[in-house]
């Protein structure tokens, strides 16, 4: 098969190798994809880059969400399932999930465990599917873990990132009354506007303070939210007291501008607010299994639509790690294969 790999760590034009390796056979309780499509995450050009581990493998196929057709399956699966449409996820991850793995869906054949192979729905495409592991996943998880959000209003940071517009779109179908989102240009403004946010607050003019806090409590009719999805920890969550109601949750997947935040403890506790922190990666079986089925519900709706900022062909895979890189991306950055 034709597969893009790396024997080393480094900048992707440098490392990324495109050529032949050995089909992958299906093991017991296995599926083999025909990849159509691989996602390109932030977290596979940091893994690439050696931000995230050392070289766990000799050789490592990056990418861990994907979508095809099973191909073949292995001893335990039904086979039936031979000729199934499917999406991945977590397939360039150990078991446990919170490490490197060797293989993952930047190459014209996978072969995954069968839960890790979710049957698309009809209606989505490979491309959009592509773009639903960690993206789409990481939005339900941190949305409704904690339960419907029917007549809620809904804090979105970040609403023009990949997980932000799908936190957006599974907000107006799961029935927020009002959902507001952060920016940090006009341009993104739009897309987060577009993708059913009611109102979006730039806080790059206002900064992370007063003046931002005043901003989103007016975009909700001067009220606290119920629900916040966020996606930066450090910058928000000493803010985040000020506009969430007693008893209000928020599901955060990260916090890039500082991963050791100082926390102002005391007006958390002292309204009940639950700080759920998500690592879509590492869940149980069960909580996959709800997942996914989550995102399926609201994709068999047609209420999701990934964004695509561009695609590659495999070949041209550095350029896929170098666009999201470069953080200019506009939605999500897929190699077709």
């Amino acid at each position: 098969m034709k597969a893009i790999s790396y024997t080393r760590h480094g900048p992707a034009a440098e490392v990324l190798e495109f050529g032949e390796l050995p089909d992958p056979v299906p093991a017991d309780g296995e599926v083999l994809i025909e990849v159509a499509t691989s996602g390109v995450n932030p977290s596979d050009v940091k893994a690439r880059a050696g931000y995230l581990w050392p070289m766990t493998a000799p050789r490592t196929i990056p990418h861990s969400d994907g979508a095809g057709v099973i191909k073949a399956v292995g001893g335990g699966v039904d086979p039936a399932r031979i000729g199934q449409r499917v999406w991945t996820y977590n397939v360039n991850r150990t078991a446990d999930g919170l490490g490197q793995g060797a293989i993952g869906t930047a190459a014209e054949l996978v072969a995954v465990r069968a839960a890790q192979a979710v049957p698309l729905p009809e209606g989505t495409g490979f491309v959009e599917a592509a773009a639903l592991g960690v993206p789409a996943m990481t939005a339900q998880a941190a949305l409704l873990t904690d339960g419907p959000i029917n007549g809620m209003s809904v804090l979105v940071t970040g609403g023009a990132g990949a997980v932000g517009s799908l936190a957006i779109q599974m907000a107006k179908w799961a029935g927020a009354t009002r959902i507001v989102t952060t920016v940090s240009s006009d341009a993104k403004a739009q897309v987060a506007m577009a993708d059913g946010a009611d109102a979006a607050v730039n806080y790059r003019e206002l900064g992370i303070g007063d003046e931002l806090r005043d901003a989103l409590l007016d975009a909700n009719g001067g009220r606290k939210f119920d629900r916040m999805v966020d996606v930066d920890f450090g910058s928000y969550i000493n803010l985040s007291a000020q506009v969430l109601h007693h008893g209000a949750v928020i599901g955060t997947y990260a916090s890039m501008s500082e991963p050791k935040p100082t926390v102002d403890f005391y007006p958390l506790m002292m309204n009940n607010i639950t700080i759920r922190l998500v690592e879509v990666y590492a869940q149980s079986p069960a909580r996959f299994a709800e997942i996914c089925a989550g995102v399926n519900r609201a994709l068999e709706d047609g209420a999701l639509t990934p964004r695509m900022d561009s695609t590659y062909a495999l070949a041209e895979t550095f350029s896929a790690h170098e666009r999201v890189e470069s953080g200019g991306q506009l939605g999500n950055v897929i190699v077709e294969i």
